[in-house]
Protein backbone atom coordinates (compact mmCIF):
# COMPACT_ATOMS: atom_id res chain seq x y z
CA UNK A 1 0.00 0.00 0.00
CA UNK A 2 1.03 3.82 -0.90
CA UNK A 3 1.73 5.11 2.05
CA UNK A 4 2.82 9.04 1.77
CA UNK A 5 2.62 11.29 -0.93
CA UNK A 6 5.99 11.24 -2.08
CA UNK A 7 5.58 7.55 -2.98
CA UNK A 8 2.42 8.20 -4.79
CA UNK A 9 4.80 10.58 -6.32
CA UNK A 10 6.89 7.89 -7.45
CA UNK A 11 4.39 5.71 -8.80
CA UNK A 12 2.87 7.91 -11.54
CA UNK A 13 4.98 8.64 -14.56
CA UNK A 14 7.11 11.84 -14.06
CA UNK A 15 5.55 14.00 -16.70
CA UNK A 16 2.40 13.59 -14.73
CA UNK A 17 3.56 14.62 -11.36
CA UNK A 18 3.22 18.13 -11.49
CA UNK A 19 -0.50 17.98 -11.68
CA UNK A 20 -0.56 15.93 -8.38
CA UNK A 21 -1.11 17.68 -5.00
CA UNK A 22 -1.85 16.32 -1.46
CA UNK A 23 -5.35 15.66 -0.44
CA UNK A 24 -4.27 17.50 2.93
CA UNK A 25 -7.43 15.19 4.37
CA UNK A 26 -7.34 17.01 7.85
CA UNK A 27 -8.91 20.14 6.15
CA UNK A 28 -11.85 18.75 5.90
CA UNK A 29 -14.09 19.93 8.38
CA UNK A 30 -16.92 17.85 10.46
CA UNK A 31 -19.51 19.60 8.17
CA UNK A 32 -18.03 17.88 5.28
CA UNK A 33 -18.14 14.86 6.43
CA UNK A 34 -21.65 15.10 7.34
CA UNK A 35 -22.39 16.47 3.88
CA UNK A 36 -20.55 13.37 2.61
CA UNK A 37 -22.52 11.57 4.52
CA UNK A 38 -26.04 12.80 3.94
CA UNK A 39 -24.96 12.85 0.02
CA UNK A 40 -24.17 9.42 0.10
CA UNK A 41 -27.30 8.07 2.33
CA UNK A 42 -29.15 9.85 -0.08
CA UNK A 43 -28.01 8.08 -3.51
CA UNK A 44 -26.87 4.94 -1.87
CA UNK A 45 -31.15 4.86 -0.77
CA UNK A 46 -32.33 6.14 -4.44
CA UNK A 47 -29.31 4.63 -6.70
CA UNK A 48 -29.34 1.16 -5.24
CA UNK A 49 -32.89 0.75 -7.44
CA UNK A 50 -31.63 3.05 -10.38
CA UNK A 51 -28.03 3.08 -10.64
CA UNK A 52 -26.38 0.02 -13.05
CA UNK A 53 -25.81 -2.84 -10.26
CA UNK A 54 -21.94 -2.43 -10.74
CA UNK A 55 -22.37 0.85 -8.63
CA UNK A 56 -23.25 -0.39 -5.13
CA UNK A 57 -21.09 -3.53 -5.49
CA UNK A 58 -18.17 -1.09 -6.90
CA UNK A 59 -18.93 1.36 -3.55
CA UNK A 60 -16.66 -1.46 -1.44
CA UNK A 61 -14.43 -2.58 -4.05
CA UNK A 62 -12.94 0.59 -4.08
CA UNK A 63 -12.85 1.66 -0.61
CA UNK A 64 -15.34 3.83 -0.69
CA UNK A 65 -17.09 4.92 2.54
CA UNK A 66 -20.54 6.08 3.29
CA UNK A 67 -19.36 7.71 6.48
CA UNK A 68 -16.58 9.96 5.58
CA UNK A 69 -14.72 11.45 2.79
CA UNK A 70 -12.55 8.74 1.47
CA UNK A 71 -8.85 9.07 2.26
CA UNK A 72 -6.53 8.69 -1.43
CA UNK A 73 -4.54 6.68 0.42
CA UNK A 74 -6.86 4.49 1.67
CA UNK A 75 -8.70 4.28 -1.67
CA UNK A 76 -5.23 3.32 -3.43
CA UNK A 77 -4.86 0.12 -1.05
CA UNK A 78 -8.59 -1.10 -2.52
CA UNK A 79 -7.94 0.46 -6.28
CA UNK A 80 -4.55 -1.53 -6.14
CA UNK A 81 -6.92 -4.91 -6.23
CA UNK A 82 -8.80 -3.92 -9.45
CA UNK A 83 -5.43 -2.45 -11.32
CA UNK A 84 -6.31 0.94 -10.63
CA UNK A 85 -4.83 3.75 -8.56
CA UNK A 86 -6.23 7.29 -7.81
CA UNK A 87 -4.33 10.93 -7.23
CA UNK A 88 -5.37 14.23 -6.02
CA UNK A 89 -5.42 17.48 -8.17
CA UNK A 90 -6.36 20.53 -8.21
CA UNK A 91 -9.76 20.90 -9.91
CA UNK A 92 -10.27 20.42 -13.81
CA UNK A 93 -7.47 18.89 -15.77
CA UNK A 94 -6.39 19.98 -19.41
CA UNK A 95 -8.30 17.73 -21.56
CA UNK A 96 -5.19 15.93 -22.62
CA UNK A 97 -3.76 15.64 -19.63
CA UNK A 98 -6.95 13.86 -17.78
CA UNK A 99 -7.22 11.68 -20.66
CA UNK A 100 -3.32 10.45 -20.26
CA UNK A 101 -3.67 9.46 -17.02
CA UNK A 102 -7.10 8.25 -17.54
CA UNK A 103 -4.85 5.40 -19.79
CA UNK A 104 -2.50 4.87 -17.36
CA UNK A 105 -5.71 3.77 -15.32
CA UNK A 106 -5.26 6.99 -12.86
CA UNK A 107 -8.25 8.02 -11.09
CA UNK A 108 -7.82 11.94 -10.62
CA UNK A 109 -9.57 13.30 -7.76
CA UNK A 110 -10.14 16.51 -7.19
CA UNK A 111 -9.90 17.00 -3.13
CA UNK A 112 -12.26 20.00 -2.38
CA UNK A 113 -15.37 18.77 -0.78
CA UNK A 114 -18.55 20.49 -2.22
CA UNK A 115 -20.21 23.42 0.24
CA UNK A 116 -23.69 22.58 1.62
CA UNK A 117 -24.99 25.54 -0.63
CA UNK A 118 -24.09 22.87 -3.68
CA UNK A 119 -25.34 20.10 -1.81
CA UNK A 120 -27.65 18.40 -4.97
CA UNK A 121 -25.05 19.92 -7.48
CA UNK A 122 -21.83 21.76 -7.90
CA UNK A 123 -20.10 22.76 -11.38
CA UNK A 124 -16.77 22.23 -9.80
CA UNK A 125 -15.14 19.01 -9.86
CA UNK A 126 -15.15 17.77 -6.27
CA UNK A 127 -14.43 14.42 -4.15
CA UNK A 128 -18.19 13.23 -4.26
CA UNK A 129 -17.93 13.15 -8.35
CA UNK A 130 -15.00 11.87 -9.14
CA UNK A 131 -14.27 9.34 -5.62
CA UNK A 132 -18.19 8.47 -5.32
CA UNK A 133 -19.05 8.88 -9.02
CA UNK A 134 -16.34 7.54 -11.10
CA UNK A 135 -14.80 5.01 -8.80
CA UNK A 136 -17.01 2.25 -8.05
CA UNK A 137 -18.35 1.71 -11.99
CA UNK A 138 -14.44 1.01 -12.96
CA UNK A 139 -15.03 -1.97 -10.96
CA UNK A 140 -16.74 -3.51 -13.81
CA UNK A 141 -13.62 -4.89 -15.96
CA UNK A 142 -15.66 -4.36 -18.99
CA UNK A 143 -16.38 -0.81 -18.39
CA UNK A 144 -12.77 -0.54 -16.55
CA UNK A 145 -11.11 -1.93 -20.30
CA UNK A 146 -13.69 0.84 -22.19
CA UNK A 147 -12.37 3.73 -19.81
CA UNK A 148 -8.93 3.05 -20.20
CA UNK A 149 -9.25 2.98 -24.23
CA UNK A 150 -10.97 6.09 -24.02
CA UNK A 151 -8.35 7.61 -22.48
CA UNK A 152 -6.16 5.94 -25.05
CA UNK A 153 -8.11 7.51 -27.47
CA UNK A 154 -8.12 11.14 -25.86
CA UNK A 155 -4.67 10.89 -25.82
CA UNK A 156 -4.33 11.08 -29.67
CA UNK A 157 -7.13 14.03 -29.70
CA UNK A 158 -6.02 17.43 -31.77
CA UNK A 159 -6.87 20.16 -29.92
CA UNK A 160 -7.85 24.06 -30.97
CA UNK A 161 -6.81 27.36 -29.15
CA UNK A 162 -10.36 27.61 -28.44
CA UNK A 163 -10.89 24.45 -26.60
CA UNK A 164 -7.98 26.05 -24.06
CA UNK A 165 -9.85 28.97 -23.75
CA UNK A 166 -12.53 27.02 -23.24
CA UNK A 167 -11.25 25.21 -21.29
CA UNK A 168 -9.95 28.32 -18.80
CA UNK A 169 -13.44 29.64 -19.10
CA UNK A 170 -15.07 26.01 -17.41
CA UNK A 171 -12.45 26.10 -15.05
CA UNK A 172 -12.60 29.34 -13.73
CA UNK A 173 -16.65 29.30 -13.52
CA UNK A 174 -16.44 26.15 -11.26
CA UNK A 175 -13.93 27.58 -9.25
CA UNK A 176 -15.91 31.33 -8.44
CA UNK A 177 -19.56 29.51 -8.93
CA UNK A 178 -18.61 26.95 -5.94
CA UNK A 179 -16.80 30.05 -3.37
CA UNK A 180 -19.40 30.83 -1.29
CA UNK A 181 -18.14 34.54 -1.44
CA UNK A 182 -18.13 35.01 -5.09
CA UNK A 183 -20.86 37.95 -5.75
CA UNK A 184 -23.30 37.03 -8.23
CA UNK A 185 -22.77 39.38 -10.83
CA UNK A 186 -19.29 37.89 -11.22
CA UNK A 187 -20.52 34.89 -11.61
CA UNK A 188 -23.07 36.06 -14.13
CA UNK A 189 -19.91 37.32 -16.18
CA UNK A 190 -17.88 34.28 -16.02
CA UNK A 191 -20.81 32.61 -17.41
CA UNK A 192 -21.00 34.73 -20.39
CA UNK A 193 -17.59 34.22 -20.91
CA UNK A 194 -17.65 30.58 -21.38
CA UNK A 195 -21.14 30.74 -23.47
CA UNK A 196 -19.41 33.57 -25.87
CA UNK A 197 -16.43 31.05 -25.77
CA UNK A 198 -18.52 27.86 -26.65
CA UNK A 199 -20.87 29.68 -29.36
CA UNK A 200 -17.64 30.97 -31.27
CA UNK A 201 -15.75 27.87 -31.37
CA UNK A 202 -17.77 27.16 -34.63
CA UNK A 203 -15.35 24.17 -36.00
CA UNK A 204 -15.02 22.14 -32.88
CA UNK A 205 -11.75 19.67 -33.43
CA UNK A 206 -10.60 16.21 -32.70
CA UNK A 207 -10.82 16.82 -29.08
CA UNK A 208 -14.02 18.97 -28.54
CA UNK A 209 -16.14 16.50 -30.32
CA UNK A 210 -14.49 13.78 -27.84
CA UNK A 211 -15.48 15.34 -24.74
CA UNK A 212 -18.93 15.78 -26.38
CA UNK A 213 -18.76 11.65 -26.38
CA UNK A 214 -17.35 11.55 -22.58
CA UNK A 215 -19.79 13.72 -21.27
CA UNK A 216 -22.58 11.71 -22.64
CA UNK A 217 -20.97 8.49 -21.59
CA UNK A 218 -18.74 8.47 -19.00
CA UNK A 219 -20.05 11.81 -17.34
CA UNK A 220 -24.05 11.82 -18.04
CA UNK A 221 -24.97 7.67 -20.00
CA UNK A 222 -27.47 5.71 -19.19
CA UNK A 223 -27.26 1.67 -19.89
CA UNK A 224 -29.93 -0.82 -21.30
CA UNK A 225 -32.81 0.92 -23.84
CA UNK A 226 -34.59 4.42 -23.82
CA UNK A 227 -37.91 3.02 -21.88
CA UNK A 228 -35.79 0.78 -19.53
CA UNK A 229 -32.32 2.31 -18.51
CA UNK A 230 -30.38 2.44 -15.40
CA UNK A 231 -27.68 5.31 -14.24
CA UNK A 232 -23.89 4.86 -14.83
CA UNK A 233 -22.84 8.31 -15.38
CA UNK A 234 -20.48 9.99 -12.59
CA UNK A 235 -22.20 12.80 -12.78
CA UNK A 236 -25.91 11.61 -12.41
CA UNK A 237 -24.03 8.82 -9.73
CA UNK A 238 -22.68 12.22 -7.70
CA UNK A 239 -25.35 14.21 -8.01
CA UNK A 240 -28.65 14.29 -5.59
CA UNK A 241 -30.72 16.51 -8.19
CA UNK A 242 -29.22 15.27 -11.44
CA UNK A 243 -29.93 11.59 -10.74
CA UNK A 244 -33.83 11.94 -10.22
CA UNK A 245 -33.82 14.81 -12.87
CA UNK A 246 -33.47 12.63 -15.29
CA UNK A 247 -35.28 9.91 -15.19
CA UNK A 248 -38.08 12.72 -15.78
CA UNK A 249 -40.05 12.73 -19.33
CA UNK A 250 -38.60 16.35 -19.48
CA UNK A 251 -35.56 14.70 -20.34
CA UNK A 252 -34.93 13.21 -23.90
CA UNK A 253 -33.89 9.90 -23.88
CA UNK A 254 -31.63 8.96 -27.16
CA UNK A 255 -29.92 5.78 -28.07
CA UNK A 256 -25.89 6.33 -27.95
CA UNK A 257 -24.47 6.77 -31.12
CA UNK A 258 -21.85 8.87 -32.60
CA UNK A 259 -23.68 11.12 -33.47
CA UNK A 260 -23.94 11.93 -29.56
CA UNK A 261 -20.42 14.43 -30.58
CA UNK A 262 -22.90 17.15 -32.66
CA UNK A 263 -24.35 17.67 -29.35
CA UNK A 264 -22.60 20.37 -27.01
CA UNK A 265 -23.19 20.40 -23.43
CA UNK A 266 -23.39 23.07 -20.38
CA UNK A 267 -22.07 22.34 -16.88
CA UNK A 268 -24.17 24.73 -15.33
CA UNK A 269 -27.23 23.44 -16.58
CA UNK A 270 -29.45 20.34 -15.74
CA UNK A 271 -29.17 18.42 -19.29
CA UNK A 272 -31.70 18.16 -21.88
CA UNK A 273 -31.49 15.15 -23.22
CA UNK A 274 -29.18 12.31 -22.20
CA UNK A 275 -28.37 8.73 -24.38
CA UNK A 276 -28.66 5.38 -23.75
CA UNK A 277 -26.03 2.65 -24.59
CA UNK A 278 -27.49 -1.12 -24.69
CA UNK A 279 -24.56 -2.16 -22.81
CA UNK A 280 -20.45 -2.00 -22.35
CA UNK A 281 -19.78 -3.59 -25.62
CA UNK A 282 -22.04 -1.05 -27.21
CA UNK A 283 -19.69 1.61 -25.44
CA UNK A 284 -16.87 0.24 -26.81
CA UNK A 285 -18.22 -0.01 -30.82
CA UNK A 286 -19.44 3.59 -30.38
CA UNK A 287 -16.05 5.00 -29.46
CA UNK A 288 -14.23 2.93 -32.03
CA UNK A 289 -16.45 4.15 -34.45
CA UNK A 290 -15.59 7.96 -33.74
CA UNK A 291 -11.62 6.60 -33.87
CA UNK A 292 -11.77 5.78 -37.12
CA UNK A 293 -12.35 9.15 -38.36
CA UNK A 294 -10.15 11.05 -36.61
CA UNK A 295 -6.01 11.82 -38.17
CA UNK A 296 -4.41 8.97 -35.96
CA UNK A 297 -5.94 6.60 -37.84
CA UNK A 298 -5.95 8.54 -41.31
CA UNK A 299 -2.73 9.98 -41.60
CA UNK A 300 -1.44 11.23 -44.74
CA UNK A 301 -2.11 14.74 -46.01
CA UNK A 302 -5.59 14.79 -44.04
CA UNK A 303 -3.72 14.28 -40.60
CA UNK A 304 -1.06 16.98 -41.50
CA UNK A 305 -3.44 19.70 -42.22
CA UNK A 306 -4.66 18.85 -38.52
CA UNK A 307 -1.40 19.14 -37.17
CA UNK A 308 -0.34 22.17 -38.66
CA UNK A 309 -3.12 24.01 -37.44
CA UNK A 310 -2.46 22.47 -33.72
CA UNK A 311 -1.31 24.80 -30.86
CA UNK A 312 0.91 22.02 -29.63
CA UNK A 313 3.48 19.50 -31.08
CA UNK A 314 2.24 16.30 -32.73
CA UNK A 315 3.98 13.06 -34.01
CA UNK A 316 3.84 12.19 -37.71
CA UNK A 317 4.37 8.51 -37.62
CA UNK A 318 6.04 6.39 -40.85
CA UNK A 319 4.69 3.62 -42.31
CA UNK A 320 8.32 2.16 -40.54
CA UNK A 321 7.57 2.50 -37.52
CA UNK A 322 9.22 5.94 -36.97
CA UNK A 323 7.93 8.78 -34.76
CA UNK A 324 8.94 12.36 -35.10
CA UNK A 325 7.35 14.67 -32.79
CA UNK A 326 7.48 18.50 -33.29
CA UNK A 327 5.49 21.30 -34.22
CA UNK A 328 4.58 20.78 -37.95
CA UNK A 329 5.93 23.93 -40.14
CA UNK A 330 4.77 22.69 -43.61
CA UNK A 331 4.54 19.54 -45.86
CA UNK A 332 4.02 18.81 -49.84
CA UNK A 333 1.84 16.37 -51.07
CA UNK A 334 -0.03 15.25 -54.17
CA UNK A 335 -1.68 12.62 -55.26
CA UNK A 336 0.65 10.01 -54.55
CA UNK A 337 0.62 11.27 -51.22
CA UNK A 338 2.98 13.15 -48.61
CA UNK A 339 6.13 13.79 -49.99
CA UNK A 340 8.08 16.16 -47.69
CA UNK A 341 7.58 17.40 -44.10
CA UNK A 342 8.82 20.24 -42.08
CA UNK A 343 8.89 20.68 -38.37
CA UNK A 344 10.44 23.90 -36.34
CA UNK A 345 12.20 22.78 -33.30
CA UNK A 346 12.85 21.56 -30.70
CA UNK A 347 12.06 17.47 -32.40
CA UNK A 348 12.42 14.17 -30.71
CA UNK A 349 12.64 10.92 -33.10
CA UNK A 350 11.20 7.80 -31.37
CA UNK A 351 10.00 4.02 -32.21
CA UNK A 352 7.32 2.60 -30.27
CA UNK A 353 6.78 5.39 -27.79
CA UNK A 354 10.90 5.25 -27.03
CA UNK A 355 13.06 8.42 -27.89
CA UNK A 356 15.95 7.45 -29.96
CA UNK A 357 19.13 7.28 -28.64
CA UNK A 358 21.05 10.43 -29.62
CA UNK A 359 17.43 11.86 -31.67
CA UNK A 360 16.14 14.03 -28.96
CA UNK A 361 15.35 17.33 -28.20
CA UNK A 362 18.77 18.67 -27.22
CA UNK A 363 20.15 17.34 -30.50
CA UNK A 364 17.38 18.56 -33.10
CA UNK A 365 16.51 21.78 -31.15
CA UNK A 366 16.19 23.84 -34.54
CA UNK A 367 13.74 21.59 -36.20
CA UNK A 368 13.37 18.68 -38.60
CA UNK A 369 12.66 17.87 -42.58
CA UNK A 370 13.02 14.28 -44.60
CA UNK A 371 11.19 13.42 -47.81
CA UNK A 372 8.78 10.43 -47.28
CA UNK A 373 7.61 8.22 -49.92
CA UNK A 374 8.66 5.38 -52.45
CA UNK A 375 11.94 5.40 -53.69
CA UNK A 376 12.84 4.85 -57.77
CA UNK A 377 14.06 1.60 -58.36
CA UNK A 378 13.17 -0.15 -54.94
CA UNK A 379 9.57 -2.11 -55.20
CA UNK A 380 7.72 -1.69 -51.93
CA UNK A 381 7.92 0.27 -48.79
CA UNK A 382 11.71 0.93 -48.36
CA UNK A 383 11.89 -0.08 -44.80
CA UNK A 384 11.51 -3.35 -45.63
CA UNK A 385 15.01 -3.41 -47.51
CA UNK A 386 17.59 -5.46 -45.14
CA UNK A 387 21.13 -4.36 -44.47
CA UNK A 388 22.84 -6.97 -47.51
CA UNK A 389 19.53 -4.92 -49.83
CA UNK A 390 20.91 -1.74 -49.18
CA UNK A 391 24.42 -2.65 -50.25
CA UNK A 392 22.92 -3.61 -53.32
CA UNK A 393 21.56 -0.55 -54.26
CA UNK A 394 24.89 1.31 -53.67
CA UNK A 395 24.12 2.35 -49.90
CA UNK A 396 27.08 1.62 -47.80
CA UNK A 397 28.54 3.07 -44.58
CA UNK A 398 30.91 6.15 -45.87
CA UNK A 399 30.32 6.08 -49.06
CA UNK A 400 28.58 8.87 -51.35
CA UNK A 401 25.32 7.58 -52.49
CA UNK A 402 22.05 8.73 -53.61
CA UNK A 403 18.12 8.21 -53.70
CA UNK A 404 15.59 9.17 -56.17
CA UNK A 405 12.07 8.99 -54.70
CA UNK A 406 8.73 8.81 -56.81
CA UNK A 407 7.73 12.16 -55.90
CA UNK A 408 10.95 13.54 -57.32
CA UNK A 409 12.54 14.19 -54.58
CA UNK A 410 17.26 13.74 -54.97
CA UNK A 411 18.78 12.80 -52.11
CA UNK A 412 22.79 12.88 -52.49
CA UNK A 413 25.38 12.41 -50.16
CA UNK A 414 27.92 10.18 -47.46
CA UNK A 415 25.91 7.54 -45.85
CA UNK A 416 26.83 7.77 -42.20
CA UNK A 417 24.45 5.19 -40.59
CA UNK A 418 21.67 3.12 -41.18
CA UNK A 419 19.48 2.32 -38.20
CA UNK A 420 16.65 -1.06 -37.82
CA UNK A 421 14.29 -1.74 -35.32
CA UNK A 422 12.55 -5.11 -35.55
CA UNK A 423 13.89 -5.71 -38.76
CA UNK A 424 12.45 -2.77 -40.29
CA UNK A 425 14.75 0.30 -42.00
CA UNK A 426 13.72 3.31 -39.84
CA UNK A 427 16.32 6.18 -40.79
CA UNK A 428 19.40 6.98 -42.74
CA UNK A 429 21.82 9.30 -41.58
CA UNK A 430 23.85 11.44 -44.20
CA UNK A 431 26.71 13.71 -44.25
CA UNK A 432 27.43 16.16 -46.94
CA UNK A 433 24.01 16.13 -48.11
CA UNK A 434 22.11 17.66 -50.67
CA UNK A 435 18.10 17.58 -50.72
CA UNK A 436 16.43 19.08 -53.49
CA UNK A 437 12.48 18.29 -54.84
CA UNK A 438 11.23 17.43 -58.02
CA UNK A 439 11.74 21.24 -59.76
CA UNK A 440 15.69 21.24 -58.36
CA UNK A 441 14.92 23.58 -55.48
CA UNK A 442 16.59 22.91 -52.39
CA UNK A 443 15.28 21.73 -49.59
CA UNK A 444 18.37 20.84 -47.41
CA UNK A 445 22.24 22.01 -47.67
CA UNK A 446 25.36 20.31 -46.17
CA UNK A 447 26.24 23.84 -44.34
CA UNK A 448 23.62 23.10 -42.36
CA UNK A 449 24.56 19.55 -40.62
CA UNK A 450 23.97 15.98 -41.12
CA UNK A 451 20.52 14.91 -41.98
CA UNK A 452 18.74 12.13 -40.93
CA UNK A 453 16.14 11.16 -43.32
CA UNK A 454 13.54 9.04 -42.03
CA UNK A 455 12.59 5.70 -44.05
CA UNK A 456 9.00 4.87 -45.21
CA UNK A 457 6.39 5.20 -47.98
CA UNK A 458 3.27 6.57 -46.40
CA UNK A 459 2.43 8.06 -42.95
CA UNK A 460 -0.18 6.34 -41.53
CA UNK A 461 -0.81 8.00 -38.54
CA UNK A 462 -0.68 12.00 -37.20
CA UNK A 463 -2.06 12.51 -33.45
CA UNK A 464 -1.48 15.33 -30.92
CA UNK A 465 1.02 15.28 -28.78
CA UNK A 466 4.63 13.58 -28.78
CA UNK A 467 5.66 10.00 -28.66
CA UNK A 468 8.01 10.03 -25.66
CA UNK A 469 6.09 11.78 -22.96
CA UNK A 470 8.46 11.09 -20.76
CA UNK A 471 11.31 12.67 -22.68
CA UNK A 472 9.31 15.04 -24.57
CA UNK A 473 6.62 16.54 -22.19
CA UNK A 474 5.13 18.89 -23.80
CA UNK A 475 2.10 19.10 -20.98
CA UNK A 476 0.85 22.65 -20.30
CA UNK A 477 1.63 24.12 -16.57
CA UNK A 478 -0.87 24.08 -14.22
CA UNK A 479 -3.54 26.60 -14.54
CA UNK A 480 -3.11 29.67 -12.58
CA UNK A 481 -6.92 29.51 -11.63
CA UNK A 482 -6.68 27.69 -8.29
CA UNK A 483 -9.52 27.03 -5.92
CA UNK A 484 -10.34 29.75 -3.45
CA UNK A 485 -9.53 28.83 0.03
CA UNK A 486 -12.61 29.02 2.68
CA UNK A 487 -12.01 31.02 5.47
CA UNK A 488 -14.02 29.57 8.69
CA UNK A 489 -15.07 32.38 11.16
CA UNK A 490 -15.12 31.81 14.80
CA UNK A 491 -19.04 31.40 14.42
CA UNK A 492 -18.13 28.89 11.65
CA UNK A 493 -15.72 26.86 13.39
CA UNK A 494 -18.05 26.69 16.68
CA UNK A 495 -20.49 25.17 14.55
CA UNK A 496 -18.21 22.50 12.76
CA UNK A 497 -17.23 21.34 17.00
CA UNK A 498 -20.79 21.35 17.56
CA UNK A 499 -21.24 18.47 14.05
CA UNK A 500 -17.78 17.03 15.93
CA UNK A 501 -19.68 16.51 19.11
CA UNK A 502 -22.89 14.56 17.29
CA UNK A 503 -20.90 12.45 14.97
CA UNK A 504 -18.94 11.47 18.31
CA UNK A 505 -21.41 10.56 20.28
CA UNK A 506 -23.11 8.66 17.22
CA UNK A 507 -20.40 6.71 16.74
CA UNK A 508 -20.02 5.51 20.11
CA UNK A 509 -23.74 4.68 20.47
CA UNK A 510 -23.25 7.13 23.82
CA UNK A 511 -26.06 9.48 23.43
CA UNK A 512 -25.94 12.34 25.99
CA UNK A 513 -29.25 13.64 25.88
CA UNK A 514 -28.95 17.10 27.98
CA UNK A 515 -25.51 18.34 25.72
CA UNK A 516 -28.11 17.49 22.05
CA UNK A 517 -30.29 19.35 23.60
CA UNK A 518 -28.13 22.11 24.04
CA UNK A 519 -26.75 21.86 21.02
CA UNK A 520 -30.36 22.42 19.63
CA UNK A 521 -30.90 25.48 21.90
CA UNK A 522 -27.51 26.86 20.16
CA UNK A 523 -28.93 26.36 16.67
CA UNK A 524 -32.13 28.21 17.42
CA UNK A 525 -30.48 30.66 18.70
CA UNK A 526 -27.18 31.29 16.62
CA UNK A 527 -27.92 29.19 13.58
CA UNK A 528 -31.20 29.61 12.54
CA UNK A 529 -30.83 28.26 8.88
CA UNK A 530 -28.42 24.60 9.85
CA UNK A 531 -30.53 21.52 8.57
CA UNK A 532 -28.00 19.29 8.37
CA UNK A 533 -26.97 19.25 12.12
CA UNK A 534 -30.36 19.16 12.86
CA UNK A 535 -31.35 16.40 10.95
CA UNK A 536 -28.51 14.73 12.85
CA UNK A 537 -30.05 15.68 16.22
CA UNK A 538 -33.18 14.08 15.26
CA UNK A 539 -31.44 10.88 14.40
CA UNK A 540 -29.89 10.43 17.50
CA UNK A 541 -32.90 11.85 19.70
CA UNK A 542 -34.55 8.93 21.11
CA UNK A 543 -38.74 9.16 20.14
CA UNK A 544 -39.18 10.19 24.47
CA UNK A 545 -37.67 13.10 24.13
CA UNK A 546 -40.62 14.86 22.23
CA UNK A 547 -40.25 18.48 23.41
CA UNK A 548 -36.48 18.96 21.71
CA UNK A 549 -37.48 17.09 18.36
CA UNK A 550 -40.86 19.07 18.48
CA UNK A 551 -38.83 22.12 18.45
CA UNK A 552 -36.15 20.97 16.04
CA UNK A 553 -38.63 19.56 13.53
CA UNK A 554 -40.12 23.14 13.95
CA UNK A 555 -37.07 24.74 13.05
CA UNK A 556 -37.30 22.66 10.22
CA UNK A 557 -40.31 23.18 9.02
CA UNK A 558 -39.86 26.95 8.55
CA UNK A 559 -36.17 26.69 7.16
CA UNK A 560 -37.75 24.40 4.58
CA UNK A 561 -40.59 27.00 4.31
CA UNK A 562 -38.05 29.80 2.96
CA UNK A 563 -36.26 28.09 0.88
CA UNK A 564 -37.53 25.69 -1.84
CA UNK A 565 -33.90 24.04 -2.47
CA UNK A 566 -33.57 23.02 1.36
CA UNK A 567 -37.25 22.02 1.67
CA UNK A 568 -36.50 18.84 -0.94
CA UNK A 569 -32.63 18.56 0.99
CA UNK A 570 -35.10 18.30 4.46
CA UNK A 571 -37.71 16.54 3.34
CA UNK A 572 -35.37 13.67 1.58
CA UNK A 573 -33.43 13.74 4.96
CA UNK A 574 -36.33 13.39 7.34
CA UNK A 575 -36.86 10.03 5.27
CA UNK A 576 -33.51 8.66 5.73
CA UNK A 577 -32.60 10.33 9.23
CA UNK A 578 -35.63 9.48 11.21
CA UNK A 579 -37.13 5.94 9.79
CA UNK A 580 -35.21 3.37 11.10
CA UNK A 581 -35.30 1.05 7.93
CA UNK A 582 -33.71 3.47 5.90
CA UNK A 583 -30.43 3.51 7.94
CA UNK A 584 -29.42 -0.04 7.83
CA UNK A 585 -28.80 0.84 3.96
CA UNK A 586 -25.83 3.09 5.07
CA UNK A 587 -23.31 0.52 5.89
CA UNK A 588 -21.41 -0.43 3.12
Amino acid sequence: MIQSHEELLQSIPNHLRHFIVDQHYERYTPQDHALWRYIMRRNLDFLSEKAHPAYVAGLVKTGISIEYIPNVFEMNEALSKIGWKAVIVDGFLPPAVFMEFQLHRILVISADMRTIEHALYTPAPDIVHEAAGHAPIIADPEYARFLQHFGYIGTKAFSSRQDHEVYEAIRHLSIIKEYPGTPREEIEKAETTLKEKLEANKHPSEASLLSRLHWWTVEYGLIGTTEDYKIYGAGILSSVGESRHCLSDKVKKIPLSVQAADYNYDITREQPQLFVCRDWAHLMEVLEEFADGMAFRWGGAYGLALAREAVSPSTVVLSSGLQVSGKLREYSANGQGVSYFKMSGPVSLSFEDRQLEGHGTEYHTEGYSTPVGLWKGVDGDPSLLSPDRLEQYGLKKGRPASIRFESGVVVRGTLKEARFRNDRLILICWTECTVTDGDGAILFRPEWGDFDMAVGAEIPSVFAGTADKQKHNVFPPKSDRVAIPIEYDEKARRLHGYYREVRQQREEGNTDRARLTAIAETLDRDYDGEWLLRLELLELLPATETGVRNRIEKALAEIARKSPEKNELIEAGQRLYISPAAGSKSDV
